[in-house]
């Protein structure tokens, strides 16, 4: 297998990168930090840094840089190149795939981009399901915000993603169906209704994830041309959930935020046709591995009876 990259320079040609070099690389950008990567390819931190040096100076360029107070970075062009060495080792990992199939084996890794809900909800199961079915493939873990995650994708930082956003950029790939939910208070004035307006909650005070869920609540309410009133942000729902009992304001969220957890406040759905849907993301499903096939199906296999099936 040819294991190295060559770029084109005045008219010849030079090896630049073997597949060791680009894996460290990754590895520096994943950990932030020399010492982190070599540990985790076994390497010294001066041999990290001979390597880095070496590839530098192949290049003619500076990948990473150091500054006590941004600490290690990459530069513009470093994170460009990046983006081309991640499509590169994910070719390298495609081929060991083909090749592993052919002896029988099934092997790979698979990074998944994913927010809270869907972390706490569906991935536990998820992994523990895979890791019985195929030992061989690897699930890293990326946990950050749908934006994020969006972002990860575009740069290929992970193979796959779930999102809730509904935009064209990304092909999607059905997983759960979700809906708004308003929680209140057993006395709450609107606790008789059996869904709940955005009209009606316009002069109620209300408690906000600090996540993708606070621009989704206020595109909402932009689209019917109302102003939330925000009284709270918190990072955590279990917080709105407190501040809800002691009568601070009103909760909005996804069910499927809220299953598992321990509240016996009331739950209304909210009047609207946006749905938060759940979805598996890939940047292009032609390109898919299949150790991300796999987990995309098993995903979806474990959840058949909340997959909103076109």
């Amino acid at each position: 297998m040819i294991n190295k990259m060559h770029l084109s320079h005045r008219g010849y040609t030079k090896n630049v990168m073997n597949r060791a070099q680009i894996e460290l690389i990754l590895q520096i950008a994943e950990t932030g930090s020399f010492t982190a990567a070599g540990e985790q390819l076994h390497m010294t931190q001066p041999a990290v840094s001979r390597t880095i040096a070496s590839v530098e100076a192949q290049l003619g360029t500076k990948l990473i840089k150091r500054d006590k107070k941004k600490g290690l970075f990459f530069t513009e062009v470093g994170e460009r190149v990046l983006v081309i060495l991640r499509r590169i080792n994910s070719e390298f990992h495609k081929v060991d795939e083909l090749i592993a199939s052919e002896q029988g084996l099934a092997i790979g890794k698979v990074h998944v981009g994913v927010y809270k809900t869907a972390y706490t909800r569906f991935l536990p199961k998820i992994i523990r399901t895979m890791d019985e079915r195929y030992p061989g493939l690897k699930v890293k873990l990326w946990e950050g915000t749908v934006d994020q995650i969006k972002q990860w994708l575009r740069t290929d930082c992970v193979d796959v993603g779930f999102i809730t956003a509904t935009d064209e950029e990304f092909d999607r790939f059905p997983f759960v169906s979700d809906e708004w939910v308003v929680v209140l208070p057993e006395h709450h004035r609107l606790a008789h209704q059996v869904s709940i307006s955005l009209l009606d909650l316009s002069e109620e005070s209300l408690l906000i994830e600090q996540t993708e869920t606070k621009q989704q609540v206020q595109m909402l309410f932009q689209d019917q041309g109302l102003v939330p009133h925000v009284r709270y942000e918190m990072q955590h729902l279990e917080t709105g959930l407190k501040m809800m009992e002691e009568g601070l304001g009103v909760v909005i969220t996804t069910r499927q935020s809220i299953a598992g957890l321990s509240n016996e406040s009331l739950i209304r759905q909210l009047e609207t046709t946006e749905t938060p849907d759940i979805k598996i993301a890939v940047r292009n499903k032609k390109e898919m591995s299949k150790a991300t096939e796999v987990f995309i199906e098993t995903a979806q296999s474990l959840f058949a009876e909340t997959v909103d099936r076109p």
